[in-house]
């Protein structure tokens, strides 16, 4: 693992470069608290995004939020995303598995490192869709070992989760055009049509496509099994879902996800933003200026259950 730091990061802000076991580069911010650090959190971003989720609103995201309550908040972009070179358009690829095996493992790792001194500080995971998915599916197979996970509306596109016919079938049509469009260009092309900061390539795709016609959430060898791994997954974890979010993780796909995971589980509803208003749909779970109560009510969370674990 190596860091670079030849970039001029803002105040109080480190941006470098965290080396994963097969030669990647990830990039990520490291936000610092005033004063010591409770214990580190990484932020993992979701899919067809990058770590800048975690900035907005601009001055007062996520990655601010827990740094203001005492937190070392690491954001990173995981490969071929955001400043985690090189792109989809450059020739970056990746799968599901080189995320659960590769990514997380050595942010994490950098995170514990980030926790070490005289006495032990916990590492949290917060992911948000993708990156939460991708925690529990590392943590449950062993390839990370933190001590919480929360996950902002995140569950793999499975059947047995989805309570809704006429849903599930509006997911199993649009990842059909995802893969269809994506085989034709070799990416999937977020960017231009509007639906993300960062294209997808064609592997990942085709891994996601793979769940929903099997059914099966494995490796692409089939070797290992991310669904059974949720049994082994016993650290507290929290799943944040909004009424709002009515396609990419409702309430109850979400609830039923986790609820497969084998230690102790909790679901934050959240029905309407801070001061009134609809709730808040899949990315504004995190880029809401509005939700200052579910943010807080997340890091009481994280407190309590890490000082239990402590």
């Amino acid at each position: 693992m190596t860091a670079r730091r030849d970039i001029e990061p803002p105040r109080r802000v480190e941006t470098l470069d965290i080396r994963t076991g097969d030669g990647w580069s990830l990039r990520a911010d490291v936000h610092e608290p005033d004063g010591p650090a409770v214990g580190v959190v990484v932020l993992a971003h979701a899919l067809m995004a990058r770590r800048t989720e975690f900035d907005r609103p601009p001055g007062a995201g996520l990655a601010a939020f827990f740094a203001g309550k005492g937190w070392r908040a690491v954001s990173f972009d995981f490969r071929a995303h955001g400043d985690s070179g090189p792109s989809v358009h450059r020739g970056g690829k990746h799968t599901y598995d080189d995320l659960v095996s590769g990514d997380m493992p050595a942010v994490c790792a950098f995170a514990r490192e980030q926790a070490a001194g005289r006495t032990r500080k916990p590492v949290v995971v917060l992911g948000h869709s993708l990156g939460g998915h991708v925690a529990l599916a590392a943590q449950g197979t062993g390839a990370i070992a933190v001590d919480a996970i929360v996950g902002i509306a995140s569950a793999p596109w499975l059947r047995e989760f989805e309570p809704s016919i006429g849903a599930w079938a509006v997911k199993r049509g649009i990842m059909a055009t995802f893969a269809g469009v994506s085989r034709s260009l070799g990416r999937f092309p977020a960017r231009a049509l509007r639906l993300g900061s960062d294209d997808v390539s064609l592997p990942w795709i085709e891994d996601f496509q793979r769940y929903i016609t099997t059914g099966r959430w494995t490796s692409a060898d089939g070797r290992v099994d991310y669904r059974a791994a949720l049994g082994q997954v016993r650290i507290p974890v929290l799943q944040v879902v909004s009424d709002g979010d009515r396609l990419e993780c409702p309430p109850a796909f979400g609830a039923r996800f986790v609820a497969a995971c084998g230690g102790p589980t909790e679901v934050l509803r959240v029905t309407e933003r801070d001061g009134g208003g609809r709730p808040p749909g899949h990315m504004a779970l995190v880029t809401s200026g509005r939700l200052a109560s579910v943010r807080g009510r997340i890091e009481a969370w994280m407190r309590g259950q890490t000082a239990r674990a402590g």
